[in-house]
């Protein structure tokens, strides 16, 4: 029955009982056409029709039916509407919500969906959801050349890009990866220390870029007293230059003449007549007296109009004073000492972005101004080399390219003169950091400029940063040698040895990763791991060592060093080997650690951690976690993934005793993990980190 020209679903005709099922080859009409002449389509490949007609015969790409209950449907939309709901509370702003969303469907280079990553095989790229459950992505594949890397959000939501050396970068990589198969793990249960914290920080850095510097109306003209402003630049030369002459190393920077203090300035009579730029030589004396408020001290405010952080009162002196620096008609050298310690402050306050923005305005200053092709004193030749390591530090820091390529630069290394602490310390730092621009640009491909045709080496291959950084430290002068004991009483040849450690880690990482991959897999899959299971120990056991050595002379600094607070270069340093040391048994599946080896691992994991908890202690926020939390939180979720398959990993885990965390899971009993045959796709993702050959770049490692 039809009212009006519509038959009522109740009214439908049932099926005919004798109706049955006709085979494909007795079809008068085939089950799928090409997208060309349906109707007359014979189903071949080409079609008939197609090959008659001599045109291209196109068939429609298969889609994937899938059945879902009504249930299992109310159940998805419930949690779709949480998400938005928890979406909504995290971002207010609908403009912004709005723009994250649009990113995360359609960039591929977003927080919702880092891809683009190196470290992904097949095109795949996995993501952790909320839920716990992991997301797979595809996608295309990359150009040779093409840079990668990761736009990672910070606080407030602002984008910034961080290429592959960055260590917020692998942490993400990381999070992507243990987010995928943590599903796969014995513990589901969602409790206050399970890990889960580090996880949803995926596409997310921590930095203090988006937090203004305090940049009240203050006097630029305005002087410490003689006394202190004597020992503030005392502190400075002593913790980041040369140890006031006592250092045999000589220091492994020169930002400039810090022995005596600035004579107080004579006010302008005529107000009206008020010159700034008369006073600019201010800015150098008002930056060391930042870096003396933040990083040496901790020093009481000089007048009651002063705050805590009084060192952005230095600061914002010395940037008013300085004020357009690229303005080649009144920069000189002494400004480009003043922007490079202006950039070594804001790196020590976390704001690394501004950092790298003052020191690429130096270097355009030192280009400006023909340092890089000698056209200076050894007084400015030493400041132009410090110009050149910061630039080298932050490029592998946050992995961008460097300002100035080597090539273009002529000027000779530094060098012995009366009057100035020996350069040794800073003629090794240079070369150290040479290397740094290396594993940045070749090893990485962030700016390659060496293809290594024709050598036995790829320059992709940390193969041959070993040996340059070998080559360094076998040619060191005596007096930047360790000790048979691998320590030094120079703090500043701790520091070195200590960049010479991270270097290693980071031209190792990429195989590192790989390793973890491998082992994370066989010990998930249902087969189990390969018997012979062999990977590429010499250099795996060289980057541990690196972290091993790091945590050695961290202690070390610690117990030379006279102030409280490390430099922000230290603290790096130990943050990257805590997570290598971390991350180490899940690299040897088969091989046992004996007691003695895990409780000296146990102890240097706990010693980073100790040292970044007292650090954020004595910042301004105590809140501020982020670091100490990340590596707990990383103790975890690997000791999740190393408990036996029918074993709970609440009971007898060292690893989760190391943290003070041995009941942190809920009194339930866990639910059983998923099963890897309910995902095919990761389990073939799972398949291909099993079957790695070790080639990175396309270069097998030895």
């Amino acid at each position: 029955m039809q009212i009006d020209g519509e038959r009522r679903p109740s009214q439908r005709l049932p099926v005919n009982p004798r109706r049955h099922k006709v085979a494909p080859e007795q079809r008068k009409r085939v089950a799928k056409a090409c997208n060309v002449r349906r109707i007359k389509c014979s189903g071949d490949r080409p079609c008939a029709s197609c090959a008659s007609a001599n045109r291209e015969c196109i068939y429609p790409a298969p889609v994937e039916k899938i059945s879902v209950s009504k249930t299992e449907l109310d159940d998805l939309r419930k949690k779709v509407e949480i998400y938005e709901k928890a979406l909504q509370d995290a971002l207010p702003d609908p403009a912004k919500r709005n723009e994250l969303l649009q990113q995360a469907a359609g960039s591929p280079t977003t927080a919702m969906s880092p891809l683009n990553s190196p470290f992904t095989t097949n095109n795949t790229h996995f993501a952790p959801s909320v839920s716990g459950q992991s997301t797979i992505i595809k996608t295309e594949p990359l150009d040779e050349d093409h840079t990668t890397g990761r736009l990672l959000h910070d606080a407030d939501g602002t984008a910034r890009f961080h290429g592959e050396t960055s260590g917020a970068t692998f942490l993400d990589h990381l999070k992507e990866l243990i987010g995928a198969v943590i599903p796969l793990a014995h513990h589901q249960q969602p409790s206050t220390h399970d890990g889960s914290a580090f996880l949803s920080t995926l596409g997310k850095c921590y930095t203090d870029d988006s937090r203004p510097l305090n940049e009240k109306d203050v006097n630029p003209l305005w002087l410490p007293p003689s006394t202190s402003m004597v020992q503030m630049l005392s502190e400075v030369r002593y913790v980041v230059q040369d140890g006031n002459g006592t250092w045999p190393s000589g220091g492994i920077y020169w930002f400039g003449d810090l022995s005596h203090p600035p004579p107080p300035p004579i006010p302008p009579q005529n107000p009206s007549s008020f010159d700034l730029d008369e006073y600019r030589s201010l800015a150098f004396p008002h930056a060391a007296f930042a870096v003396a408020a933040y990083s040496t001290g901790p020093w009481p405010p000089m007048n009651e109009r002063e705050d805590v952080k009084f060192s952005d009162s230095f600061f914002a002196r010395a940037s008013m004073l300085l004020r357009n620096p690229l303005d080649i008609g009144r920069c000189a050298i002494h400004d480009v000492s003043a922007l490079v310690l202006m950039a070594f402050h804001l790196v020590e306050v976390c704001k690394r972005d501004s950092a790298y923005m003052h020191v690429a305005a130096a270097s355009h200053l030192c280009i400006m101004l023909g340092a890089h092709r000698g056209w200076v004193d050894e007084r400015g030749k030493r400041i132009f080399w410090t110009v050149y390591i910061l630039d080298r530090w932050l490029s592998c820091l946050m992995g961008r390219p460097p300002v100035i390529a080597d090539e273009a630069i002529r000027i000779p290394l530094p060098s012995d003169a009366a009057g100035m602490p020996p350069a040794a310390g800073l003629r090794a730092h240079v070369e150290l950091s040479r290397i740094s621009g290396y594993v940045v640009c070749n090893t990485y491909r962030i700016a390659p400029w060496d293809s290594a045709s024709g050598s036995g080496d790829s320059a992709q291959s940390p193969g041959k940063v070993m040996w340059m950084l070998e080559q360094w430290k076998s040619t060191l002068p005596l007096r930047l040698q360790l000790s048979p004991d691998g320590l030094s009483n120079d703090p500043a040849c701790v520091m070195l040895h200590m960049r010479y450690n991270q270097l290693i880690i980071v031209a190792i990482r990429p195989l590192f990763f790989i390793a973890v991959k491998k082992s994370v897999a066989e010990r998930l899959m249902p087969q189990g791991g390969s018997k012979d299971y062999n990977i590429q120990l010499l250099h795996l056991k060289m980057c541990i060592d690196a972290g091993r050595n790091n945590m050695k002379l961290a202690r070390h600094f610690s117990a030379i060093n006279r102030h409280a607070k490390p430099l922000h270069a230290m603290l790096h340093y130990c943050f990257s080997a805590a997570v290598c040391l971390i991350l180490e048994c899940l690299i040897y599946p088969q091989q046992k650690a004996t007691p003695e080896e895990n409780a000296s691992r146990s102890v240097d994991i706990q010693f980073a951690i100790s040292v970044l908890q007292s650090t954020e202690t004595l910042e301004s926020d105590p809140d501020d976690k982020s670091c100490t939390q990340t590596l707990q939180d990383l103790q975890i979720l690997v000791a999740r993934l190393t408990a036996p398959v029918d074993v709970d990993p609440r009971i007898g885990n060292s690893h989760l005793q190391a943290v003070g965390l041995p009941n942190s899971f809920n009194s339930f009993p866990p639910p059983p993990p998923m099963q890897i045959e309910s995902e095919p796709a990761l389990y073939n993702e799972l398949v291909n980190w099993m079957d790695d050959d070790w080639f990175m770049y396309g270069t097998h490692m030895d």
